[in-house]
């Protein structure tokens, strides 16, 4: 057996045990579950532990992002802290934002410094919110594809093909990286206002030679967090 596996059959051993009715503790705590598990079983592993902690309180240590990702794909709450051990063995503890809040605080911080180089609004503040955009549209595409029922190692194949910000726009808005310009501008247009698409042409623009203007960039900020929090959660379709 693998080294996945193996911990996989060594946690269908131990968890059934803490959720015994029996058990005298209300909690259960995990070292590195996903050590050596590949994509499939790291998001089973979070469907278990979600359904654990219905009745547990559930405490994962890892030093390994895709359980925390795993989390968020399926859409199941989930509280991470971050444990750093600082000079003299000091340890400091502090809540994890998640990916697009942490780059929407660079970016934040970026527009508001002053006596900055032209050349930093104009290319690298465009840039930055670029990847707001990447990855409020790219965490759309995982809900969507999920939701739709793909296989674990589809949707990782699905996602990690699109690599252009307008392919990952499309499968966050349609679940299909095919849909066009005119399609995207259009959905966005549609949920986001008239400005969305003046916004993430901006975002485009600051990987060129010429850069883009930016004439306010608080508000440029504002208005690309207001696009990433839209986009990010797709719309519930009915059948």
């Amino acid at each position: 057996m693998s080294q996945g596996e193996l911990h996989s059959l060594a946690l269908s051993l131990f968890l059934p045990r803490t959720a015994a009715q029996d058990s005298p503790f209300g909690f259960v705590v995990i070292d590195d579950p996903v050590q050596s598990m590949d994509p499939a079983k790291v998001h089973g592993l979070a469907k278990v532990l979600h359904d654990l902690g219905e009745t547990r309180q559930v405490v994962v240590f890892t030093h390994d992002t895709r359980l925390q990702r795993a989390f968020a794909h399926q859409e199941f709450p989930v509280t991470v802290l971050e444990v750093e051990r600082e000079e003299r063995s000091a340890v400091t503890v502090r809540r994890v934002t998640d990916p697009i809040g942490q780059a929407l605080a660079d970016a934040r911080a970026l527009a508001g410094t002053p006596n900055l180089p032209p050349v930093v609004m104009t290319h690298v503040l465009p840039s930055l919110c670029r990847t707001v955009l990447e990855r409020a549209f790219t965490e759309a595409a995982w809900l969507r594809l999920h939701r739709a029922g793909l296989a674990e190692h589809e949707a990782e194949k699905t996602v990690a093909a699109a690599v252009a910000l307008l392919d990952i726009a499309a499968l966050g808005l349609f679940g299909d990286a095919s849909k066009g310009p005119a399609d995207i501008y259009a959905e966005l247009r549609r949920r986001c206002g008239s400005d969305a698409v003046g916004l993430v042409r901006q975002c485009q623009e600051g990987a060129h030679p010429s850069g883009t203007t930016m004439p306010d960039p608080r508000r440029f900020v504002r208005d690309v967090e207001a696009v990433a929090q839209t986009v990010r959660k797709p719309e519930e379709t009915t059948p």
